[in-house]
């Protein structure tokens, strides 16, 4: 028997779920429950129906609010800064579960809107794991209203020798004391993390060395 669900699909038609006996229904389940997007950047949502004999049978898509994202077959793309949801439902038994977006903007900083500078050569360190190519590390402070304002980013580096470390060059209108927070976007797993580590700027300095380098270390809150 079919019953025609008032809904909509990905692609914006009306499907149809298959009506079962009950102990039949399927469950599912989001592997993420919260993600976080740059825009541009997209993220297979992972997925799983049970039982397994139910997998094959479709999965439909939804976005709350399409001008902040979209998604197709489960994956997410960031098209503008904001807060979300994407909803994954299953058609055998209805079911359905949801994940919280939040797409950052891009992390873009303008050098010449400040009149200090400081540089810092660090080893950061993401869940006991070396920095790699996807991620962003960005350094914030506080603009002239008090909002949060990016102030540096990171480069990842590879000296001659084979060292990996990371060097930021961090700026401000404060030539000393302005405290910074340091933040880690994982663009591979869709995850922004905070150190728990805090900079204080000071203008025309460097912390750590290539012989010494500070520590920055990130990890995911469980």
């Amino acid at each position: 028997m079919l019953a025609v669900v008032i809904g909509l699909s990905g692609c914006g038609k009306p499907f149809e779920v298959e009506e079962l006996p009950e102990e039949q229904l399927a469950e599912l389940t989001m592997g993420r429950h919260t993600i976080d997007l740059m825009v541009g950047d997209t993220f297979q949502v992972p997925t799983k129906v049970t039982p397994d004999s139910l997998a094959g049978r479709g999965i439909y898509w939804e976005s709350a609010d399409t001008t902040i994202v979209r998604i197709s077959e489960g994956k997410v793309v960031a098209l503008a800064p904001g807060e979300t949801s994407v909803k994954a439902i299953a058609m055998a038994g209805e079911k359905s579960d949801t994940c919280h977006v939040r797409v950052l903007p891009l992390w873009v900083i303008d050098p010449y809107v400040f009149r200090y500078d400081m540089v810092v050569y660090a080893d950061v360190k993401v869940n006991n794991q070396n920095a790699h190519d996807n991620m962003v590390v960005g350094v914030f402070g506080q603009d002239e209203d008090g909002l949060s304002q990016l102030k540096g980013l990171g480069n990842l580096r590879r000296s001659a020798d084979g060292l990996t470390y990371m060097q930021l060059r961090i700026y401000s209108n404060n030539d000393n004391g302005e405290p910074l927070s340091v933040k880690c976007y994982d663009r591979s797993q869709a995850l922004l993390m905070e150190s728990n580590d805090r900079l204080t700027f000071e203008n025309n300095s460097t912390l750590g060395t290539l012989s010494s380098l500070y520590s920055i270390v990130f990890e995911e809150k469980k």
